[in-house]
This record gives structure tokens, C-alpha cells and sequence, in this order.
């Protein structure tokens, strides 16, 4: 378990954009339980057991449809989810599964008024200052869930990240920047580049200029 952590770090990734974004899910899910015990009934969302189950394995991510059918239907399981991304009490591991699940819960580009989308937002206005813990955690979480949502407005919420004092921080935010697909980042990535001492975030950073930089970006 820790060689695929090990691994999954500091690395871009050779098969594109979506295998870079399922390594870093799967790597979150990975720290989750080794970091934390379980408490699938903490918190202030109570979840049944078929819930439980499908946003705790950590060796699959549960599709949108699996998710509509333990929560009954799609709404009901947009608003569950969204409720336990935002919820502190709730188990880190479960928290993580709900926030990269939101990502599928809007159909890009996403507006900025999608539950998914709000609740994404929510969580990294109020964690932006996290420098260690829990909360840190779900910050890195949310911004790599937001990226693929491709609100356009979002380079302005993520390109202040840029600066964070974490690096796995800069590092995520360069990623979503880059699955963002928004031109506008470009300059602030150079900006942070030309200050940029760590490898990892170094790394990150280049390929999403790469990405941006193509004349027709994420095509």
C-alpha cells in the first residue's frame, strides 16, 4: 500500500490527464485509511449501510449510477453527497469518495451555480488556510475535484492557490489549473514557475503550461 503511494506522488503522468487525475484519487483514498480509523458513523450525516459500503472501499471508485442506487436517485444522491463533502465530523476517507464523486455530479463546463460545483467552492474558500490536518487534506481533495469541472471562473479561485504554503497544494492546484483548460492561468503559472524551487510542483506546473499552451487545449 505504501509503494503506491510512494509512487503517486510528485510524478505527471504518462497516460494523460485521466490517468494522472484517477492516481492522485486513488492515492487520497490510500493516505485515508492510513492515516485515520474508520468512523463510517461519525459525524452529523447518517449514513445507511449500502452508503457506507460504497464510499468506503478504497479499491474502486463507485460510478455516478452506483451512487444514484444506494442513494435512491440522482438528486437525492447530488444533495447527500454534497452535505457529507461539507460535513467535519464525518470519516476523511468517506468525505474524500463524496468530494471526487461531485466531480461527475455536473456535466462540463459546469455553472458556477451547480450543487456539485457550489459545494466544491465551499470547501476550498474554507480550508484555503489549512496548513496541516484533516482540512488540508480535503482542500487538496476539492481541487482536484474542481478542475474537471471547467467552470471558467474557477482560475481565479485556484490560481491564489498557487502560493500556498503546501506544496502538494500548489502541485494539486497546478493540476486543476491544467484540467481547467483555461487560458487565463497561463501567466500565473509562469509567475510561479519562475519561484518555484520544489521538483514536484515543478513538475506539475510544466505540463500544465504544456496543456495550455497547445492552440487547441484539452482537445
Amino acid at each position: 500500500m505504501s509503494r503506491n503511494v510512494m509512487s503517486g506522488r510528485g510524478k505527471s503522468a504518462p497516460d494523460g490527464a485521466a490517468s494522472a487525475s484517477r492516481k492522485r484519487i486513488a492515492t487520497h483514498f490510500l493516505l485515508a485509511a492510513l492515516a485515520f480509523v474508520a468512523t463510517a458513523t461519525g459525524g452529523t450525516v447518517q449514513l445507511p449501510p449500502q452508503v457506507q459500503q460504497a464510499l468506503t472501499s478504497i479499491d474502486s471508485v463507485p460510478t455516478p449510477g452506483q451512487l444514484d442506487t444506494v442513494f435512491t436517485t440522482h438528486a437525492q444522491a447530488l444533495t447527500q453527497l454534497s452535505t457529507i463533502a461539507l460535513d467535519g465530523g464525518t470519516d476523511i476517507g468517506i468525505r474524500l469518495r463524496a468530494i471526487h464523486a461531485l466531480t461527475k455530479y455536473c456535466t462540463p463546463p459546469c455553472a458556477d451555480t451547480d450543487t456539485a460545483h457550489q459545494a466544491l467552492t465551499q470547501l476550498i474558500t474554507a480550508n484555503r488556510t489549512q496548513p496541516i490536518g484533516a482540512e488540508l487534506v480535503m482542500l487538496r481533495g476539492a481541487i482536484e475535484a474542481i478542475g474537471p469541472q471547467r467552470v471558467p471562473g474557477d482560475v481565479t479561485i485556484l490560481t491564489g492557490l498557487l502560493d500556498h504554503p503546501s506544496r502538494d497544494i500548489r502541485a494539486a492546484t497546478a493540476h486543476a489549473l491544467r484540467d481547467l483548460c483555461n487560458i487565463s492561468a497561463i501567466n500565473p503559472l509562469r509567475v510561479r514557475a519562475e519561484n518555484e524551487t520544489t521538483e514536484q510542483v515543478k513538475l506539475a506546473i510544466n505540463e500544465a503550461l504544456r496543456i495550455l499552451g497547445q492552440p487547441t487545449p484539452c482537445q
